[in-house]
């Protein structure tokens, strides 16, 4: 069987054509997104960078754990790990030589020739340069007070007056050399005594000492790491981890969608192309073959091209992999080092994208097979062009099951908390483009009569045979229709859904502060100074609310619905302000409770920790320290905010970041604003109008959600344009005769390219009117969730998305109709009606 199959192909590669490019581009969609998967997941760390050179490093434990529901221990990095104990530090150097390390908020401003620094600058003592491997490339190493070494590209050279910003303000310092720069930081150095009074505390200590004895020294109270543990204290280690599961949740959501998409675009295109053979398939029937022998023929066709086409599809992937990872780090959504390595789980994504492929074309001809082998040899011969079953019971059931999957999710929108609508709401458009996928067979009649029925009054037979056309041949519709609506309305659901989630966010945050007129916030930096602080509250006129953000943790109240098996435990961002500008400078959608009761001994949390006014709760602040507080007020659950509120007490060491500023009765609006002005001149900080400030918050975009959909957007793409174009260029070849013998019927060449023009804009019009009613769908459930909020927030339409997706469908869907059906009329009529 296999030598026939082998003979059946060399005989007509043109009819496996199409075939062919479907599988091995689904093989290398496949293995390209699997490639970076694996690597997300098994990429290690590049070394230990900031401690590359250090022997033993002690430091504060990092994570706070504790055990889960499920009987295992679970860990949350914690915010801001504690320091080192002044004991433990001198244990520690009892045994050996120990340096101090510490890490602070150090930022160079703009001054002089020297450019300002990233936000993300930060300071250490000059002992610890040694250890990350830096070099002095001009001057001498800060040896005083007012001196520090700052990085080559600053563009500061030695003897330069700069700028530091400081957790206390800004400073005035001198530059005693320059260091080389590094990959894994950008920092200024200061001399030992100058950084030990910027920041008392010692966050870690590099010891000489065998480490053995140092682990004795220092039993339970630290962590202890050598060797290539040393990387987990690189300043970068945690921010890779974070990115690496940003790439791996993207990756998955990408590799989901291409294995849809492949899956769903095989198979129509094996199925449509076995469809297209059931004449042949027919004819060996009536010469003596079996429905088995037919069925092991075209298996054994299927399996010779899925092997030969998954292969080439792993070499593009084996190609496309390392591509696709090199851009995801130019983009800033990996670290810089990550690549795709050649290594054993490269040889396993490779294989399991070429079983796959295989596998692909070896059911999606299957099922066309069984079908086709149940007709017997007269019936298939005489059988008309229309395709009366193009459905059967177990797509009838999925497309069903899928539907109604997508109906719950919407549904679920508006009974829960918004904070978990950015998990279950975007599931509710992929399960309703399953459901239109796998139904749209049944759909695609109804539509297509709706679409035409303005052109109906038309005189001549061009929009009668245009809808005929369409709906008689309905595998061919179905299979352009499918990949037009899982593109369109994939793209344009979840741009929808991030951009309304986004706007959510705003609304709520703006909705606590719309109260004030004027707010200080950071300038290019990561927060605000104290010195800052302190100068706006010294204008004349004004009251003021200082909020600096936080985190806590916490094991929240039963829930069946949302924890059915026990709550785990859970990090919360927080928020600290004074309890005197609750309800007044800042106000909390408060259910329950009275926000002004907070004190240093109480907290308001939202609606998501499941508890009620009057509970004692056990939380963990951000350094770890464990403290029972009791809940005051309960707050509504919002999609972006912080849910919980705390005293200035458990703000520990992060930085404010706004100041927001009431006009107290009788102040005179412009000359507080100018005060204001000058308050935050050279600090690093800008003041602006409520509103204003409302306008810069709705210009930022979360960069790295919309890259990713733009990823997923441009797999759908790539893929949808070869399956429509595959799909339309076979139907449209196999038609030739169709379209001689309406030639022959007087049809001319002009009236016979409109008209399978027009066939293709309708077939993929419809794909964009299914996926307009998804993209609809979605946004009713969303707009249903909304009306519980406090603010108000519209439904983000995606206008631009959708027209540029739709539009790219319909090009593609004329231009794979018309110019092969343009190269069919250049043959003569009456040759192309006495052959086969």
């Amino acid at each position: 069987m296999l030598n026939i199959a082998w003979y059946t192909l060399r005989s007509r590669l043109s009819a496996f054509t199409g075939t062919f490019i479907a599988l091995m581009l689904g093989a290398a969609l496949l293995s390209t997104m699997g490639l970076v998967l694996a690597a997300s997941v098994t990429s290690h760390e590049h070394g230990p960078g900031r401690f590359a050179k250090a022997p033993v490093i002690v430091r504060g434990e990092p994570d706070l754990s504790m055990s889960d529901p499920w009987g295992g221990i679970e860990s949350e990095p914690l915010k801001e790990p504690k320091g080192l104990a002044p004991a433990l530090v001198r244990d520690v150097s009892a045994v050996g030589k120990a340096v101090a390390d510490r890490t602070f908020y150090a930022q160079l401003g703009g001054s002089g020739t020297a450019r300002s620094g990233p936000s993300d600058q930060v300071g250490h003592p000059w002992s610890s340069a040694a250890f990350g491997g830096y070099r002095l490339l001009r001057g001498q190493a800060p040896a005083g007070a007012g001196e520090v070494a700052v990085p080559a590209k600053s563009g500061a050279a030695p003897g330069e007056r700069v700028t530091v910003l400081t957790a206390s303000g800004p400073r005035p310092f001198t530059v005693s050399g320059v260091t080389d720069d590094v990959s894994f930081e950008s920092a200024l150095f200061f001399s030992d005594a100058e950084a030990a009074a910027l920041s008392p505390r010692v966050d870690a200590l590099v010891s000489y000492g065998d480490v053995d004895k140092v682990r004795t020294a220092v039993e339970d109270r630290a962590q202890v790491l050598a060797g290539a543990d040393r990387v987990q204290a690189d300043p970068r280690a945690h921010a890779d981890e974070v990115a690496l599961v940003g790439v791996s949740t993207m990756l998955g959501m990408a590799t989901g969608v291409a294995a849809f998409v492949a899956a769903f675009v095989v198979g129509t295109t094996f199925a449509f192309s076995v469809a297209q053979r059931r004449r042949e398939l027919a004819v060996l029937r009536a010469t003596g073959a079996t429905p088995v022998q037919v069925g092991k023929l075209v298996l054994a066709e299927a399996a010779l091209v899925g092997a030969v086409a998954s292969a080439a599809g792993c070499l593009l992937g084996l190609a496309g992999g390392p591509a696709l990872a090199g851009r995801m780090s130019a983009w800033g959504l990996a670290p810089e080092w990550f690549r795709v390595r050649l290594g054993w789980s490269t040889l396993l994504v490779l294989v399991l994208a070429f079983l796959i492929g295989v596998l692909l074309a070896v059911l999606g001809s299957g099922v066309a097979v069984v079908r086709a082998g149940r007709i017997r040899p007269l019936e298939a011969l005489r059988e008309s062009a229309v395709e009366r079953r193009a459905m059967n019971a177990l797509r009838w059931l999925a497309g069903i099951a899928a539907l109604a999957v997508g109906g719950v999710l919407l549904l679920a929108t508006p009974l829960l908390p918004p904070a978990y609508w950015g998990d279950i709401t975007p599931m509710a458009a992929p399960a309703l483009i399953v459901a239109g996928a796998l139904l749209c067979p049944v759909v695609i009649p109804f539509v297509v009569r709706v679409v035409t029925a303005p052109f109906a009054a038309l005189r001549g037979a061009g929009p009668m045979l245009v809808q005929a056309n369409t709906v008689t041949a309905l595998r061919r519709t179905a299979a352009t229709v499918a990949p037009v609506l899982i593109t369109v309305g994939l793209f344009s659901a979840l741009w929808s859904t991030s951009g309304t989630l986004s706007g959510v966010a705003r609304s709520e945050a703006y909705e606590r502060v719309r109260g004030n007129d004027f707010v200080v916030a950071p300038d290019h930096t990561p927060g605000l100074s104290r010195a800052v602080v302190d100068k706006v509250r010294a204008v004349p006129g004004i009251e003021t609310a200082t909020t600096v953000p936080t985190g806590v943790y916490t094991i929240p109240g039963p829930n069946l619905l949302v924890f059915p098996a026990g709550a785990p435990l859970l990090p919360y961002d927080a928020l600290t302000v004074a309890p005197k500008a609750l309800g007044g400078l800042l106000t909390l959608p408060v259910v329950h409770g009275d926000a002004r009761g907070l004190d240093d001994r109480s907290i308001i949390v939202d609606e998501t920790w499941n508890r009620h006014v009057g509970d004692t709760v056990t939380v963990w602040l951000a350094d770890g320290t464990e403290k029972r507080l009791k809940v005051v007020a309960v707050t509504k659950a919002s999609a972006g905010g912080s849910a919980a509120v705390l005293t200035p007490k458990y703000a520990g060491r992060a930085l404010p970041d706004a100041v927001y500023v009431k006009l107290a009765k009788g102040a005179d609006r412009a000359a507080v604003q100018r005060e204001l002005g000058t308050a935050v001149r050279g600090m690093s900080a800008r003041a602006v109008p409520i509103a204003g400030y409302r306008a810069a918050v709705d210009d930022t975009v979360n960069q790295q959600t919309r890259m990713a959909l733009l990823i997923v957007g441009g797999i759908a793409m790539l893929y949808t344009g070869v399956a429509v174009a595959n799909t339309l260029t076979m139907s449209t070849g196999q038609r030739a005769r169709e379209l001689a013998v309406l030639r022959l019927g007087g049809a001319t060449p002009g009236q016979l390219l409109r008209m399978v023009a027009g066939e293709s804009v309708l077939v993929a019009g419809t794909g964009v009117v299914m996926a307009a009613v998804v993209v609809a769908l979605n946004a009713a459930g969303l707009w249903a969730g909304l009306q519980q909020l406090v603010v108000s927030t519209r439904v983000t339409l995606p206008g631009l998305p959708f027209a540029v997706t739709a539009g790219a469908c319909v090009v593609v869907a004329l231009l794979a109709t018309v110019l092969p059906a343009w190269v069919a009329l250049r043959t003569p009529a009456v040759r192309l009606t006495t052959t086969e």
